[in-house]
């Protein structure tokens, strides 16, 4: 009956489908017929993809039925590996309307991306209270000390099991249908968070136009600012209310109250009124989340987060972010003393403030190592850079990055690279879109439209998107990097790695899919390191004009320059953050107050500078109340921990050594989410993680 029902609703849907035109044309349900199974983007259009959902989540729940309706009895082959095959497609389509939305969003896709969430929410609660699904689980976890399972089997069969034992199977039909509620608004509400920040940002611009208020700025940076104004029909000049041409705004303008001005304007994000305002949607989400917990049996949603991470609890987490605390927070206090001075020098005459920090941060670092970090650029034009760190990719795993503009792509400015192992076997596709522009999400990210897997008996190869916010070329010369944002490409190729490397059987265990994701930002914040290296630095330096390679006097100042302020940032943003984060998700009782306020008295307790009455961070907080990084902002640096030593492995047989990479690829990289984070640790350095070799670093 169940299935004849099934089978109905799926007619129905395809009636429906074809009675309005989107079956018969719908590139997204014709076999894709291009290299490799990419989505053919150029033929989708915003209007195929949410009856391509609805009917491909009618196959799943086709297929989810015939587990349940199996008469043989439960089996890892017949039930967890069944279930895990299932949502091929539709979580294709699903991760593809969200990239869609994060690179070339307007209110059509973000519109299609809400209904798309909203109806794999309603999917997911329908799979987790499904009582004969979960005996079905059941049966066969009980019974996974007979079965003679690999690793990778075993690590599955429990990450099922605990999903449905961890989330209310045991409730009343009343609180089981309270949960699914839940559920629901806080998919809902998590995408719109994500998308309100997008268009509260390119809502608006700062805009210039006298003269008088550029000064301090750079040519380059004033010849930016005209072209950016054109593009925004304005006269003058005008900066994007964040990203990092308001970085060069802070960093080298003379006039004071213009930094300041800008910088509230970029702190207001998401807190402004209209309809784009988050701070009631930030409220909500936080006591759905409290309430979800509470409901399973957890004091916290900090708490239900964390009994699946590597750090464990919130109280864990804390006692990790006071050590690191306690070791940083004095040298960034000497910073900050050294920097007041050096004001004071310069006429100054007040407390450095928010906005007088990058500025005068600036002009010390000219004073004192006569460096400033705008002199690097010309040397890493960003075709240049890109090229180079994939060479020593090359250098290091043996892959191969060859541009193929042939491919499909999403979005015009994107370039496809097709990977190569060294025995010539293609191993991934990885898409660059490195370029800000408006209706794309801030930031630097990368996922995988499709997973690393062979499910269907043959490797499937990942395809990969890493996308950043570089400024964009101006005028006849190219785009450059900074120091910053060489770090950036690297931390993110480091997460494309992590993918490329992945050799698993299971979509749900591939690349970053890892349930302790505490782990996740290893791979990405030990590639980071080499920004700073003298060997990779000569390198990836090359003039765009000369090809003269960065020389030894500059590279000694870029890494007396990265050693000057990093307490201090970490101090800023890092423990800040990661703190604030879990005093959000740690609370016991409904949060009732204003979020704005219990933010800046949170935050004094971390701040190095006056309190900003206006500045509220928490509506414009996407890691937490958008792209799952609730309860786990601390992962950056508890992976950065790891990282530091791993990466003394590589300064001890050198920093481009492809026989420790090699062991890198084969103990971590390519076993995504089958093992224990401790035993992929242990595998690699021989030891439990431990905090010295990352606190070590601030005294080098």
């Amino acid at each position: 009956m169940k299935n004849k029902l099934l089978n109905l609703r799926l007619v129905i849907i395809l009636i429906l489908s074809i009675h309005t035109g989107v079956l018969a044309q719908n590139p997204l349900l014709d076999p894709f017929n291009t290299p490799y199974g990419i989505i053919p983007f150029e033929k989708v259009k915003p209007e195929h993809i949410l009856p391509a959902f609805n009917i491909t989540m009618e196959e799943d729940r086709m297929q989810v039925q015939a587990i349940i309706d199996n008469p043989q009895p439960a089996t890892f082959k017949n039930t967890i590996v069944a279930l895990a095959k299932t949502g091929r497609k539709s979580s294709m389509i699903s991760v593809y309307a969200n990239a869609l939305a994060a690179v070339n969003g307007n209110p059509e896709i973000y519109q299609t991306v809400a209904m798309v969430s909203h109806l794999g929410s309603a999917f997911s609660n329908d799979l987790l209270f499904n009582e004969e699904l979960f005996k079905r689980v059941k049966d066969v976890y009980l019974q996974k000390e007979r079965l003679s399972l690999s690793q990778e089997e075993l690590t599955l069969l429990e990450n099922y099991y605990r999903w449905f034992a961890r989330n209310g199977n045991d409730l009343s039909d009343m609180e089981k249908e309270r949960l699914k509620d839940i559920r629901s608004r806080l998919a809902k509400l998590s995408t719109i968070f994500g998308q309100n920040v997008t268009q509260d940002r390119d809502r608006t611009f700062f805009h210039l136009t006298q003269e008088e208020d550029l000064a301090g700025l750079p040519e380059r940076v004033i010849a930016s600012a005209a072209e950016y104004a054109k593009t925004k029909n304005a006269e003058g000049w005008a900066f994007p209310i964040s990203g990092p041409s308001t970085g060069d705004y802070i960093r080298y303008a003379d006039k004071r109250t213009l930094r300041e001005q800008l910088l509230k304007l970029s702190w207001q994000i998401g807190n402004n009124p209209n309809e784009f305002n988050n701070l009631d949607i930030a409220k909500e989400i936080l006591n759905l989340r409290r309430e979800m917990a509470q409901l399973v049996g957890y004091n916290s949603f900090a708490e239900y987060v964390l009994e699946e991470r590597m750090a464990e609890t919130p109280e864990q987490v804390m006692i990790f972010l006071k050590t690191f605390k306690d070791k940083v927070k004095p040298i960034a206090e000497k910073e900050i003393e050294n920097l007041h001075a050096f004001a004071i020098s310069q006429g100054f005459d007040d407390v450095i403030r928010h906005w007088d920090f990058a500025y005068y941060n600036r002009k010390y670092r000219e004073g004192i190592f006569e460096f400033n970090t705008d002199e690097v650029k010309p040397w890493l034009p960003v075709g240049h850079a890109i090229n180079e760190t994939f060479s020593m990719v090359s250098d290091m795993w043996g892959l191969e990055f060859r541009e193929n503009q042939s491919l499909p792509k999403m979005h015009p400015q994107m370039l496809p690279f097709e990977v190569f192992d060294a025995n010539g076997d293609i191993k991934a596709v990885l898409y660059l879109d490195l370029y800000e522009r408006a209706g794309k999400m801030g930031g630097a990210f990368v996922g995988a439209i499709r997973a690393q897997n062979k499910e269907s008996g043959y490797n499937e190869i990942p395809l990969i998107g890493l996308v950043c916010n570089f400024n964009n070329p101006s005028g006849d010369n190219p785009a450059f990097l900074s120091l910053g944002e060489l770090s950036t490409f690297l931390h993110e190729l480091g997460h494309a790695l992590h993918h490329i490397l992945s050799d698993v059987t299971y979509r749900r265990l591939s690349g970053t899919s890892l349930k302790y994701s505490d782990f996740v930002e290893v791979p990405s914040m030990l590639l980071e390191k080499w920004a700073y290296e003298p060997d990779f630095l000569v390198r990836v330096g090359r003039h765009y004009q000369t090809g003269e390679a960065l020389s030894q006097e500059m590279i000694d100042k870029i890494i007396l320059n990265k050693k000057e302020g990093r307490a201090l940032s970490e101090m800023r943003f890092t423990i800040a953050d990661a703190a604030l984060d879990i005093a959000l998700h740690d609370m016991r009782m409904p949060f009732e107050g204003d979020l704005c306020d219990w933010e800046r008295d949170f935050t004094q307790n971390y701040s190095l500078f006056p309190s900003v009455e206006d500045a509220c961070y928490i509506p414009s907080f996407r890691h937490i109340f958008s792209i799952g990084y609730a309860s786990g902002y601390y992962t950056y640096t508890w992976s950065d921990m790891m990282a530091w030593d791993i990466f003394n492995e590589f300064r001890k047989n050198g920093i481009f050594d492809p026989a420790t990479a090699e062991r890198l690829e084969k103990e971590i990289l390519s076993k995504g989410g089958t093992v224990h984070p401790h035993e992929l640790f242990k595998n690699f350095i021989g030891r439990e993680p431990g905090m010295d070799a990352f606190l070590k670093s601030f005294d080098e």
